[in-house]
């Protein structure tokens, strides 16, 4: 008798794993459909060298690129007043972007390693926001 018992629940849970499996989805790897444009996104943020911080005069780490390695009391003619998105790859601190040349205005900070895909996105106080506003750049205090 405790053979039969233990026989049929054998065969009972068997056929409990049997349905299980008969009703359940094999597991499928599914792709980020954004995956490549992650990548490529990533890729142009990658473009700003080590130690550096970098702006570029589109969002998305797109178009020309200026990167600042030490303090930069004006912006070339080509990025001032134009950046659109930001990465901070500096070695040891923030880079603080002013609105102003010579560190004046007000002054947006990039922790290190941060970074700013789109400027237009990030309000200043006080109202508007930081995109194709900064003259020039310092870093950790000045």
């Amino acid at each position: 008798m405790v053979r039969n018992v233990l026989s049929r629940m054998a065969m009972t849970g068997a056929a409990a794993l049997v349905l299980a499996g008969a009703f359940s989805a094999p597991a499928q790897a599914q792709a980020d459909p954004n995956a490549a444009e992650i990548a490529s996104l990533l890729a142009g943020r990658g473009d700003c060298p080590a130690e550096y911080a970098c702006l570029w005069v589109h969002r998305d780490w797109q178009g020309d690129r200026w990167q600042g390695r030490y303090n930069n009391g004006t912006l070339p003619s080509f990025i001032n007043n134009k950046a659109s998105s930001s990465y901070n790859n500096g070695r040891s601190c923030t880079v603080h972007f002013a609105t102003g040349t010579w560190y004046s205005g007000q002054i947006m900070a990039e922790g290190l390693g941060s970074y700013r895909q789109d400027l237009s996105l990030d309000p200043k106080p006080g109202g508007g926001n930081w995109n194709d506003d900064f003259e020039s750049m310092y870093w950790c205090s000045h």
